[in-house]
């Protein structure tokens, strides 16, 4: 994929935590004061995957007037999920206090995500935890998988006080706006657990990608004439 270009100022490997991996990628273009902010975080089963390799996933948003942040995090066997769910809310702390000075507005903050970033952006929108309930305005979850019991065990630290065998069934909390997408060649377990978000999520919507399998289910949020991103676009005022 093309990496973001042009007029766009990448401000990479931005610490946010203590950890080498507690990084972000900020791009934003010159010229914007006050935009709408767009986190997103990386697949990579929890074992890969870093902020650098994302930018393109913000190209839409960019060219339309947001701030993008590719938000990186610890990654197992170091740190399991859910414990990793840490790391964004310390990242969106992070965001609320700085990034007014590059042209972001700290209260209008939207987070993304696809495969485990999915779900470790579902865990900051719909469980408790130590950010302000109202600070997230949206979420695109792609590809995520939300139903514990069938996530394979490597994977997990079922003994993490932020653990709960079916996300469905345990919502706190929701933001504004929820759109969940999946592939229509996704993974098989991909469209049930988003319908299960959908029965108990407020105000969530279902996105099928056709034609897409796991790992093509983002192109229509990265791609400005993609459904998935002129919703984004339309919840963020973007241009």
């Amino acid at each position: 994929m093309a990496a973001v270009t042009s007029d766009v100022r990448r401000e990479a490997n931005v610490a946010y935590g203590p950890h080498p991996r507690q990084i972000m990628d900020i791009h934003t273009r010159s010229g914007v004061h006050d935009a709408p902010v767009l986190v997103f975080l990386h697949g990579g089963g929890f074992r890969a995957g870093e902020p650098s390799a994302n930018a393109y996933q913000g190209r839409a948003a960019l060219d339309h007037g947001a701030v993008f942040a590719a938000m990186g995090y610890r990654l197992r066997p170091e740190t399991r999920f859910p414990d990793s769910a840490e790391d964004v809310e310390l990242g969106l702390h992070w965001l609320v206090d700085n990034i007014a000075e590059r042209g972001g507005d700290p209260t209008r903050i939207y987070v993304s995500g696809h495969s485990a970033g999915a779900m470790l952006a579902a865990w900051a929108c719909f469980r408790d935890n130590s950010l302000p309930r109202d600070l997230i305005k949206g979420a695109v979850l792609i590809s995520g998988f939300y139903d514990l019991e069938r996530v394979p065990e490597e994977m997990l630290n079922r003994q993490s006080a932020r653990y709960v065998p079916h996300l469905a069934h345990a919502i706190e909390r929701a933001p504004e706006h929820v759109l969940l997408v999946v592939g229509e060649g996704d993974y098989e377990r991909a469209l049930p657990d988003a319908e299960a978000l959908l029965l108990n999520v407020p105000n969530a919507q279902l996105y099928v990608e056709r034609g897409a399998d796991h790992y093509s289910a983002n192109r229509g949020f990265y791609s400005a004439d993609g459904e998935p991103f002129q919703r984004l676009r339309g919840w963020m005022g973007l241009q």
